[in-house]
C-alpha cells in the first residue's frame, strides 16, 4: 500500500508537469492538510498559476489552509468571495460559520448555519458547529439539543460525542460529562472538546499530572485553545512553576480575553510573584467583563490591601461579599487587612477556616493563599 510521503512526491510530481489540473491539485491540498501539513499546502498554492487559483475548488482549498493556519478574516472573506460567485455547498458555509465563530461573531456564525441548513438539509458537521456556536452563547440546553441531533446523524461521531461532553459539563451535569468525554476519548484519543473536560476535571481533583498530559495532547492539535491554556496554567501553578504559569496563561487571555476565571488566575501568578500593579491590570480586565462578579470585587480588594488603600479595600471586600458570600479571594483580603489594622488574631483565626475550606471545587485558591500569606507576611 502507498504511503502518504509516496503519494504526496507523486502528486506534486503530477501537478509540476501539468500546473493547470485543478483536480491535483485539490488532491494533493486535501491530503496535505488531511496531514496538518498547512506550510506546505500553502507552498503549493504559491506555486500554481493565477488560473488554477481561480478554479473554485482550488480556493475553497486556499481558504481552508488560511482557516487552518488561524487566518480567519482571509479565510471569510475568500469564503463569502465563493458564495457571491454561485458556489454553493455546504462545506463553504460550513467554514465560512466556522471563521465567523472563531472572529467572536457567533450571531453571524448561527445565520449562516442555520441557512446551511435550510439549504442543505442537516448534517452531523453543521449541527457540531451549531452546538459549538451555543456553547459560545452560553445556551448549553440548545448545545446539548444540537450535538445529540448530531448523534442521531452517526453515532460514532467524537467531535459530536465531545461538544456533547463540553455542553453538559458547562452546564454542571459532571458526571454525565465524564462519560461522554470518556466515550470521546475511547473513539477519538486527541479529540479536543473531550480531553478538555476530562483534563478539567482530573485539575479540580488535584491530580495535576494528568490535567497537565490531557491539556497538553489538546494543545497539540489546537495550540490556542484558551481553555487548554487555563488549565496548563493552572496546572503549573499547582506546580508551583510560577514564570511558566504566567507565560502560558498570559497566552491565554489572549486567546480567551473573555474568559475570567483564567484572568483571575493569571492575577494570582502575578501576586504571588510580588506583581502587585500586574496583578491589579489583570483583576481590572476581569472587572471589564463583569462588574458584578463578587471574586473579581475580592481580587481587587486584595491588590488594595497590599498596596495600603485599607479604605478602598473594605469597599471592594463589602461588594465582594454581597455579591458572593462564600468569595475566597474577599475573605483572603479580610484576613490581611484586619492584620494591617492590628487585629491579628482576628485575622489568623479567618485565614484558618478560609485554608480548611473543603468547598473550592476550581483553582485551588486557598493553596495560594497560603503560600501568597508564607511571601508577603513571612513569620
Amino acid at each position: 500500500m502507498e504511503g502518504n510521503g509516496v503519494r504526496v512526491a507523486r502528486l506534486r510530481a503530477y501537478l509540476a508537469a501539468d500546473s493547470g489540473n485543478s483536480e491535483l491539485a485539490c488532491e494533493l491540498l486535501d491530503l496535505l492538510l488531511a496531514q496538518g501539513a498547512v506550510g506546505e499546502a500553502d507552498r503549493v498554492l504559491s506555486e500554481l498559476p493565477a488560473s488554477t487559483l481561480g478554479h473554485p475548488a482550488v480556493a475553497f482549498r486556499q481558504a481552508r489552509c488560511a482557516l487552518a493556519s488561524g487566518r480567519y478574516a482571509q479565510a471569510a472573506q475568500q469564503l463569502q468571495g465563493l458564495i457571491e460567485a454561485g458556489a454553493d455547498a455546504p462545506g463553504i458555509a460550513h467554514d465560512l460559520a466556522f471563521c465567523q465563530l472563531c472572529l467572536r461573531q457567533p450571531e453571524r456564525a448561527q445565520a449562516t448555519v442555520s441557512q446551511a441548513i435550510t439549504a442543505h438539509g442537516a448534517s452531523a458537521p453543521l449541527l457540531i458547529l451549531a452546538a459549538r456556536i451555543a456553547l459560545m452563547q452560553a445556551d448549553h440546553d440548545q448545545a446539548l439539543a444540537h450535538a445529540d441531533g448530531a448523534l442521531i446523524l452517526d453515532p460514532e461521531d467524537a467531535q459530536a460525542l465531545g461538544v456533547r461532553a463540553l455542553a453538559l459539563f458547562d452546564g454542571n451535569h459532571l458526571e454525565q460529562a465524564a462519560v461522554a468525554a470518556d466515550a470521546g476519548l475511547r473513539r477519538d484519543p486527541d479529540q479536543h472538546e473531550s480531553l478538555l473536560v476530562a483534563a478539567t476535571l482530573a485539575l479540580w481533583r488535584r491530580d495535576a499530572a494528568a490535567a497537565e498530559l490531557m491539556y497538553g495532547r489538546a494543545l497539540q492539535r489546537h495550540p490556542n485553545s484558551g481553555r487548554a491554556l487555563s488549565g496548563q496554567g493552572q496546572c503549573a501553578m499547582m506546580a508551583n512553576d510560577l514564570p511558566r504559569a504566567r507565560s502560558i496563561l498570559e497566552h491565554a487571555v489572549q486567546a480567551m480575553p473573555g474568559h475570567i476565571g483564567t484572568w483571575h488566575a493569571l492575577a494570582w501568578t502575578q501576586l504571588l510573584q510580588g506583581q502587585r500593579e500586574a496583578a491589579r491590570g489583570s483583576y481590572q480586565q476581569a472587572y471589564a467583563i463583569d462588574r458584578n462578579f463578587g471574586d473579581t470585587h475580592g481580587g481587587l480588594a486584595l491588590v488594595a490591601v497590599l498596596a495600603g488603600e485599607h479604605d478602598e479595600a473594605e469597599q471592594s471586600i463589602q461588594k465582594a461579599l454581597r455579591l458572593a458570600p462564600a468569595s475566597i479571594t474577599a475573605r483572603y483580603a479580610r484576613s490581611l487587612l484586619l492584620e494591617a489594622q492590628g487585629d491579628a488574631q482576628g485575622a489568623q483565626a479567618l485565614l484558618s477556616e478560609l485554608l480548611d475550606d473543603s468547598g473550592v471545587t476550581t483553582l485551588p485558591v486557598a493553596e495560594f493563599s497560603r503560600r501568597l500569606h508564607r511571601t508577603l507576611v513571612p513569620h
